[in-house]
């Protein structure tokens, strides 16, 4: 049995349709997948911007990133 753990965030993109629409803005999905908890939890102090100051966000729990920045966190288990 294998462990991992998934981080599903999203995020904004741009499109552009050539048959007359022009450009456009979707949610886009990204999953990003880790061996251990702590390698998540880790890649998230390094990797999200609290507020406009450019400070990292310093949270102890996957629980508090969860729900200040609306991402998710699986494990999976195969």
């Amino acid at each position: 049995m294998i462990n991992t753990w998934v981080l599903r965030t999203e995020f904004d993109a741009e499109g552009f349709d050539y048959d007359g629409a022009g450009d456009y803005t979707y949610t886009d999905v990204d999953w990003t997948e880790f061996d251990t908890e702590a390698e998540v939890l880790k890649y998230l102090r390094g990797s999200i911007v609290a507020d406009s100051t450019g400070k990292l966000a310093k949270f102890k729990t996957l629980t508090e990133y969860s729900e200040t920045f609306n991402l998710q966190v699986f494990k999976r288990i195969y």
